[in-house]
């Protein structure tokens, strides 16, 4: 007989088939309904993390941005990512404080266990598109020395478009 930990919740399966029929290489975490994956993107690398909440029917995709947010820069990077989340129709961004890495998180909650692989595929697409644009912006806020700093008009600054990555002419070409 089979444990009930090793039992896995058909909103589960679905996402685990979303990831293999996307071609997303992924890895499952050992006793928990979550899946990782390593994605190359535009700016930098981002792993996302993709957990399953049976209990409620819901799918939380996590990605992290490759950069470490020294304590110095942290009430500049809370306060970028704070000013982005205003204009985010899906999802948001989080400083983890503690490790010093910057997050983003789309969550949905599906109406029944057999959720649309489509959605699923969309949350991890939202999240590497979010993690590709802050990226440039962390780069040039962590290297700012601290006069930079004290100038900076963060909501002119994030206005900036050179530092975006370019948008894919065939929607289904994202990874």
């Amino acid at each position: 007989m089979a444990s009930a930990a090793a039992a896995v919740s058909p909103l589960f399966r679905t996402v685990e088939n979303t990831f293999s029929r996307m071609g997303w290489q992924s890895r499952r975490v050992p006793g928990r309904e979550v899946l990782e994956a390593d994605f190359e993107i535009h700016h930098s690398h981002a792993r996302v993390h993709a957990q399953v909440f049976a209990e409620i029917n819901a799918v939380s995709v996590v990605a992290a941005a490759g950069h470490t947010i020294p304590v110095s820069r942290t009430g500049v990077v809370a306060e970028m990512l704070m000013r982005t989340n205003k204009e985010l129709t899906i999802g948001n961004f989080e400083l983890d404080y503690d490790e010093g890495r910057v997050l983003f998180r789309a969550t949905n909650v599906f109406d029944n266990p057999s959720a649309s692989p489509e959605i699923i595929a969309s949350l991890v697409h939202a999240a590497l598109a979010e993690t590709d644009r802050i990226t440039p912006f962390l780069t040039l806020v962590l290297r700012m020395s601290p006069d930079e700093l004290a100038t900076l008009n963060l909501k002119l600054f994030l206005q900036r478009e050179d530092l975006l990555p370019p948008v894919p002419e065939d929607p289904d070409s994202t990874p």
